[in-house]
């Protein structure tokens, strides 16, 4: 059990200060950092070669320890970093999926878990904490791992996040059977700041779920090598939805528990 966090359904506390929202400029790769209550939440951690970028910009946002690191599923472009952030940085705990992967990325992972003994819980079941002012729903994917086929995108453990009035959904790299699922499943998809999920690449479900989500903003991972689809982006055009790209830099959102500003 994560000791930083209680999966119970207690209310949160009212917000006092804001909710700072950075996604990182990685390439196509995830790293977002939400900052509140003096508390850091690392959802992601971009691949090995990013390892020292995401160190860096996070000291110069003068985190000095990382209350805990949601990691959405295991593909190397979400957990290579992971090592790097441990070695430079206390982790109270770390959320994932419940799944074994075989790649060295995963292994990598392992190892620093295991090397700064950090609590890890694989989410089972939708899953309720509390962090401060915000509480955390952790949504596990419905379908089951496939080491042959590696459908790791599929497995995407999404986070719904609520400060005061504000809502965010991370969907790290929900695709396919997966994200019809959460379309048409009956979940709670609306919300203010959407990560979208692929690194913007188009599916059929994409109308769908912005029909459901209706963000204020959609933040896009992508990058000039892998940039996201033209589809996408004239979808969310469409429905006057800003994207915000990292292949334009780093994105930095504010949230007064009320209203959305990007800065």
């Amino acid at each position: 059990m994560i000791c930083c966090a209680s999966l119970i359904g207690c209310a949160p506390a009212i917000p006092a200060d804001g909710m700072d929202i950075y996604t990182f400029s990685i390439g196509k790769a995830d790293c977002s950092l939400l900052s509140f209550d003096g508390k850091n939440v690392l959802i992601d951690a971009g691949e090995k070669d990013d390892g020292n970028d995401i160190v860096k910009a996070l000291k110069e946002l003068r985190v000095s320890q990382i209350d805990l690191v949601i990691l959405t599923h295991f593909d190397k472009d979400h957990i290579g970093g992971f090592p790097a952030v441990c070695e430079a940085f206390p982790v109270s705990g770390v959320l994932r999926p419940d799944y074994v992967r075989d790649s060295d990325a995963y292994a990598a992972m392992e190892a620093a878990i295991e090397k700064h003994a950090i609590p890890v819980q694989a989410i089972q079941a939708d899953s309720s904490l509390t962090l401060g002012s915000a509480s955390f729903t952790l949504w596990p994917s419905t379908q089951a791992y496939d080491s042959e086929e590696g459908n790791d995108n599929e497995m995407t453990l999404v986070a719904s996040i609520a400060y005061g009035q504000t809502k965010l959904l991370f969907m790290g790299d929900a695709n396919e059977r997966w994200l019809s699922d959460l379309c048409y499943g009956g979940y709670a998809l609306d919300c203010d700041i959407l990560k979208f999920p692929y690194h913007g690449k188009w599916q059929k479900n994409v109308p769908v779920l912005l029909a459901l989500s209706l963000p204020k903003y959609a933040i896009i991972t992508d990058s000039e090598k892998n940039p996201a689809a033209l589809k996408t982006l004239d979808a969310l055009k469409g429905l006057d939805i800003p994207a915000l790209r990292t292949i334009d830099g780093d994105i930095h959102l504010f949230t007064d528990g009320k209203k959305v500003t990007v800065r």
